[in-house]
């Protein structure tokens, strides 16, 4: 029998080193990702960076890593978000970002901010009801990055 998990990051050491070692097993195609893997190590270890992740028999299937904007503070910013290949269109991905919206609606986040160049990480973003922005060069002068964000409806 399998045990599925959704794990809302509790930042033990433990934790952090799985997240760690899930991450930087992925070869994005971002320059210097390496150097992002090891800051952002040190950033969930000080906790501004939060981190969910969805595990089956103790694996990671999925993780999405989020703070704060550094510029707009409203703002909850999905800085890594992926499902390992076996497991993409099985709901991981739901899962794991339904659980970043309520954690942000929770801290009266106005918005949420990604961006990707993967297609169907866009496709996945629009039907989650995200609008695309604009596109920009960010990290790299070659590789065009469309970055999406879904506003809250105002709450009392």
């Amino acid at each position: 029998m399998t045990k599925e998990q959704l794990i809302k990051l509790e930042n033990t050491p433990k934790e952090i080193m799985k997240i760690y070692q899930y991450i930087k097993s992925f070869n994005l195609n971002y320059p210097n990702y390496n150097a992002w893997v090891e800051k952002c190590k040190k950033e969930l270890e000080s906790n501004y960076k939060k981190a969910h992740y969805y595990t089956r028999n103790s694996d990671i299937l999925g993780i999405i890593i989020f703070q704060p904007h550094k510029k707009e503070k409203n703002i909850l910013e999905i800085k890594n978000f992926g499902v390992s290949s076996p497991n993409k269109k099985k709901g991981v991905g739901s899962i794991l970002y339904d659980s970043v919206e309520q954690y942000a609606k929770k801290q009266k986040f106005k918005k949420i901010q990604i961006d990707t160049h993967d297609n169907e990480m866009i496709d996945f973003l629009l039907k989650k009801g995200f609008k695309i922005m604009k596109k920009e060069a960010l990290y790299s002068s070659s590789q065009i990055e469309t970055i999406l964000q879904k506003n809250f409806k105002n709450r009392n």
